[in-house]
């Protein structure tokens, strides 16, 4: 699970319920306050709204999986910039002495992307090729979390309109029930907490996980990126250590000191055969 997720939105749901429930003149913590923004209607119009409107503005095949994309910003990047790194720099040895050996490392590789494109050099595959091939890769992986981020930010969007609907759908029950005291109450309720719902869930949920899943999805480009031009360099029959000083300028500077602590440590990125 990731830790920022995760402490961010207890941080947040913390402070709100301390804001309802906790009274700052007396110092009390009265819990019974919960119960006022516990409405099922208004639930009822924020969530079936926005799924149902998310539905509708995407393809079945896209939309259907609209919490399972929310789910991934729960989970840590699988993007490994250092180990990956680490892995070109170690095929680009092998490579240097038999290009034809790198076919004996390619099951333990599990990146994909990588995998495939050593593929394309062992067998011999044309430069150019090798960069079209990966290229439209890239485009059509990158085209997939697009579409997963366009999602979740379609019910960013949606989720506050709902509120607002269900703010419209309260007001005129209220209206038409002034004569009626005893109906005022409720009316008001789904008047009020429906935005109260459409803005929490927004702004604690779906936006968080849209601004997570973009940047989860800019650095598995950079990625993507740094394995391309790798291979495009073991191909060429690059030096493993002009390989290593190019690639790195795709890490950050944290994952570069962290790079370079472990070659230290293992003694690695010495010289090119």
């Amino acid at each position: 699970m990731e830790q920022g997720t995760l402490i961010g939105t207890i941080l947040a749901w913390l402070m709100l319920l301390m804001a309802m429930a906790f009274d700052f003149t007396t110092f009390q913590l009265k819990l019974g306050n919960l119960g006022y923004f516990v409405d099922a209607p208004s639930l009822l119009i924020v969530f079936g709204g926005t799924i149902a409107s998310t539905l509708i503005a995407h393809p079945m095949g896209d939309a259907k999986g609209q919490f399972g994309y929310v789910g991934k910003s729960w989970k840590t990047s699988t993007v490994q910039m250092v180990e990956t790194l680490t892995l070109i720099v170690d095929v680009a040895k092998i490579a240097r002495k038999n290009i034809l050996a790198i076919e004996d490392a390619l099951p333990s590789i599990e990146n994909l992307y990588l995998r495939g494109g050593l593929r394309l050099v062992v067998d011999r595959v044309e430069r150019e090729n090798i960069n079209d091939m990966m290229a439209h890769e890239m485009k059509y992986t990158m085209a997939g979390k697009d579409t997963e981020i366009n999602v979740v930010g379609t019910m960013a969007s949606l989720c506050p309109a709902w509120g607002m609907l269900g703010t419209l759908v309260g007001l005129v029950l209220l209206l038409q029930n002034l004569d009626d005291p005893s109906a005022i109450g409720p009316a008001m309720a789904v008047a009020l907490i429906t935005t109260f719902y459409g803005s929490l869930f927004a702004n604690t949920i779906f936006s968080p996980a849209k601004t997570k899943l973009s940047q989860y999805a800019a650095d598995e480009k950079v990625l993507m990126e740094m394995i391309k031009d790798g291979v495009l360099y073991i191909e060429g029959g690059q030096r493993p250590d002009f390989i290593e000083s190019d690639l790195m300028n795709y890490l950050p500077p944290d994952k570069k000191k962290m790079y370079e602590a472990l070659k230290f440590e293992g003694g690695g990125g010495e010289g090119g055969g």
